[in-house]
């Protein structure tokens, strides 16, 4: 039997951004205390209850004490440096704190060839791949794939960034021929021409029991998720084959929490693209279109809590709202506040640059693809 902590235990938090502060809305409404850890200070978490400590993320002695405050720790964030992931890990083996997904989940998912390279031992279909570490890996890659391809940093990108394509072969073999002989850590991925993209938000808890989401349908736009539409409209089969896939990858590797797992849609065939070991963008819709959100889940996975009987969601819809988009007094914000199918979230942040994520929208009615 795993121990359930009840408030008002304090539950911690790597990172310190919109996915935290949800977090913390949730666990603080209940009762919970939630600390954070980031090198933000006035971060949207520490908005809304959450006790900030801002140091950097190497900054061992501030994470020791951090750790030394909480009774269980997640992640809102998975870009932490491998060091700190392995100083996390001893701790938590020394002090028995619950550290929920575990750092080496965080580690597969920050790393695409390492995340790659999990999809196809568990038998997961993905894009054809070619780690690459070195020039003589490069000239492989080359002589291999086929293409346009993608070449992308395997580490700290998001959001389409790091990430180069090449239409053919050529290209390629000419930025091949610029490289000296320094270590590389990046990743060649076919091109794969997909109809649509979708993703699946699931929850696995400290027992094994998971729970899912329907499949989600979305739309991105210069890389960046615009919109989400749940449930998706795909067939059985691909709905099926999109569920099986969340599954085996948390059994694969044990995992215990929240995740959003990515996939193309082509015809009735599906290829993993990558996953989120945390909330996901688009499980926002859960918040105001299900019996439990995402980051309740997470909670639940966190503290030992049960799950639900069951998921049930409604036809609804998620609006990112970037920097160029952020407009409190125009007509269409008033629009969509006058109309209660609509919920508005915002994340706390004041500066609205280009493509940064200030808050979303959700939808909750028929034809919710036509909502924005």
């Amino acid at each position: 039997m795993n121990k359930i902590l009840v408030p008002p235990s304090q539950l911690g938090v790597m990172g310190s951004g919109q996915l935290g502060r949800m977090f913390a809305q949730e666990a603080i409404t209940m009762g919970y205390q939630v600390a954070v850890y980031s090198p933000e200070r006035n971060s949207p978490a520490s908005q809304v209850g959450a006790v900030e400590t801002v140091a950097p993320y190497e900054d061992e002695e501030s994470l020791r004490k951090f750790l030394g405050s909480i009774d269980a720790l997640t992640f809102e964030f998975e870009n932490i440096p491998g060091g700190e992931l392995n100083f996390i890990s001893e701790y938590s083996k020394k002090n028995s704190l619950p550290v929920f997904p575990s750092p080496e989940c965080i580690r597969i998912a920050q790393h695409r060839i390492r995340e790659k390279t999990l999809f196809s031992k568990l038998g997961l279909p993905t894009v054809p791949f070619y780690p690459i570490t070195n020039k003589a890996e490069a000239t492989e890659a080359a002589n291999t794939s086929k293409f346009p391809a993608v070449l992308k940093t395997s580490s700290f990108g998001y959001d389409g960034k790091g990430q180069t394509k090449f239409k053919t072969k050529e290209e390629f073999r000419a930025w091949v021929g610029s490289l000296g002989q320094e270590p590389l850590d990046l990743i060649l991925e076919e091109w794969y021409e997909f109809d649509k993209e979708g993703s699946v938000i699931l929850a696995r808890d400290q027992k094994g029991n998971i729970v899912y989401f329907s499949p989600s349908e979305n739309i991105h736009k210069n890389h960046i998720l615009d919109l989400t539409i749940h449930p998706g409209n795909f067939s059985d089969s691909v709905k099926r084959q999109m569920i099986e896939s969340a599954k085996i990858l948390a059994d694969g590797i044990d995992y215990v929490g929240v995740f959003g797992l990515e996939f193309f849609i082509k015809g009735e065939k599906i290829v993993l693209n990558e996953f989120a070991p945390r909330p996901h963008n688009s499980g926002h819709f859960s918040q105001d279109g299900a019996n439990i959100s995402q980051f309740q889940l997470q909670l639940r996975c966190l503290t030992g809590l049960p799950f639900p009987k069951e998921l049930s969601s409604i036809t609804s819809s998620m609006k990112n709202i970037l920097g160029q988009d952020y407009q409190p007094a125009s007509a269409k914000w008033i629009e969509y506040l006058s109309d209660p199918r609509y919920t508005l979230h915002l994340y706390g942040k004041s500066d609205p640059r280009q493509d940064r994520k200030m808050g979303h929208w959700n939808f909750v009615g028929e034809n919710p693809g036509k909502a924005f």
